[in-house]
């Protein structure tokens, strides 16, 4: 074993470790230590660490909304990768959209898009090895495939269908209701977007009465993160802005009430 690779290992290990020696991990709870990896972007191992906490914590709570944040920012991601797939298989480029389809499904295995394009496409792939002529042919009856609207219809479907089985029920409906714009009839659109809006509804009470809870506990930056997912499913519901703009206005308030007192003379 050379010595650059020695070297490269044990400085792989130092940067692995800076986490761990950091005086605020060391020094923290649990709960501190898992906030302290997400922070630091190490999200399975803020997983671990937060789902390991017992009920009986006082900070079972907040490790439970970690959680909650982890599993978004792993569905974010997954979508991100899905729709930078999408973007390379429009401009015909199959083998990079595979492996982007591929970390999609890291990251979120319960993607049915990814899993249904990385099979389409591998067979496309393999159809177009040795067959340029016929290829440049079907690529170009493919792209007129695509100004059709049945065509987009079904790519707004699939990912509809995506999205309600991953229980983002904002999302669900922006795609399911693109289709019936596109199609007003499309196979079973119109029931899954009724089931994907009362989902939503459901789900933003939950989090507008979660809210209201830490605003009643003084807890306003938690309030206004649980606030923000109820916009984020619904932007236009007025009773998640306008508990938004109250939580605000009281910090606004509570933080100008310190900034004067520090400034009294002693």
């Amino acid at each position: 074993m050379s010595y650059r690779y020695v070297l490269l290992i044990g400085l792989l290990l130092v940067v692995a470790g800076c986490v761990q020696m950091s005086p605020r991990y060391m020094k923290g709870t649990e709960y501190e230590r898992a906030l302290f990896l997400y922070e630091n972007g190490r999200l399975e191992e803020a997983l671990k660490k937060a789902d390991s906490i017992p009920k009986e914590s006082a900070d079972y709570k907040y490790a439970r909304r970690l959680i909650t944040d982890i599993n978004s920012a792993y569905t974010m991601i997954s979508r991100r990768h899905a729709d930078l797939a999408d973007d390379l298989e429009k401009a015909g480029i199959y083998g990079v959209a595979i492996e982007e389809y591929r970390l999609a499904l890291r990251y979120n295995p319960s993607n049915a898009l990814a899993k249904g394009k990385i099979g389409s496409l591998t067979e496309a792939l393999d159809e177009n090895r040795g067959a340029d002529n016929k290829r440049v042919v079907r690529d170009r009856k493919r792209k007129d495939e695509r100004d059709e609207p049945e065509y987009q219809a079904n790519l707004h479907y699939m990912k509809g269908k995506m999205y309600y089985e991953t229980k983002e029920w904002g999302r669900a409906v922006e795609e399911l209701s693109d289709v019936l714009k596109l199609v007003p009839v499309y196979m079973n659109t119109e029931e899954l977007l009724v089931k994907a809006k009362k989902e939503r509804d459901r789900a933003v009470e939950r989090l507008i009465k979660s809210g209201i809870s830490y605003f009643q506990s003084e807890e306003m930056e938690f309030a206004i993160r649980e606030w923000d997912s109820a916009l984020d499913l619904d932007p236009g519901n007025k009773t998640a802005a306008d508990y938004r703009s109250r939580a605000e206005a009281i910090m606004e308030r509570l933080k100008n009430i310190r900034e004067k007192q520090e400034k009294r003379p002693l």
